[in-house]
């Protein structure tokens, strides 16, 4: 078969499903967006501007659908709990001190 034409009983064909959802799970989506953003160190307007954006379509949906109210209220909320911790890895030259464990630096406020 030419590449582009996969076979119809193809396993790895890809194939998309929506789901049905009502307005609880989409403010848990939109949590766990929020969360996973924060966690990764993005700042409160990173997020809220992730969510603004039409390319992120899950997360721009659930601006759509709930409002710019609801969503900044969840992203404050993730950033008040994650926003508190900066993740710092640090290489350092292998040496006969072993290796040392991850640091977690709290921000003076």
């Amino acid at each position: 078969m030419p590449y582009n034409d996969p076979e119809p009983e193809d396993p790895q064909e890809l194939i998309g499903v929506e789901l049905p959802g009502d307005e609880t799970v989409t403010r848990e989506m939109a949590a766990a967006f929020a969360e996973e953003f924060a966690q990764l160190g993005f700042t409160r307007p990173q997020i809220l501007a992730l969510f603004r954006k039409a390319e992120y379509s899950g997360a721009h949906q659930a601006w759509t659908l709930l409002g710019e109210e609801a969503i900044t209220r969840l992203v404050d909320e993730s950033v008040s709990v994650w926003g508190r911790f900066t993740y710092v890895v640090t290489d350092e030259a292998d040496d006969d001190a072993g290796t040392r464990p991850l640091r977690f630096v709290r921000p003076r406020s």
